[in-house]
């Protein structure tokens, strides 16, 4: 029997990109783009993180978001 597959896993890419293309036209952030995500979509905070993170509406913001990931992870390891 296979495992199944996370809701981020099987969620119609192309159809939620365009979703979020649309909020961030509608000036919506990151943060609140995840917010959405994650009740629409009834995913998990990280599901919801990954799917807008990996999204074509914020690829230009990738690197931005690995680095500030990255910048925390740091902090709180020196906790």
């Amino acid at each position: 029997m296979s495992e199944p597959q996370s809701t981020a896993a099987t969620v119609d890419r192309d159809g939620w990109d365009a979703v979020l293309r649309q909020l961030r036209a509608d000036g919506f952030s990151p943060v609140e783009s995840i917010k959405v995500t994650r009740a629409v979509l009834h995913v998990s905070l990280g599901e919801a993180k990954d799917i807008v993170h990996r999204s074509r509406a914020w690829v230009d913001l990738r690197g931005d978001f690995e680095a500030l990931h990255e910048a925390a992870e740091t902090a709180a390891s020196h906790l």
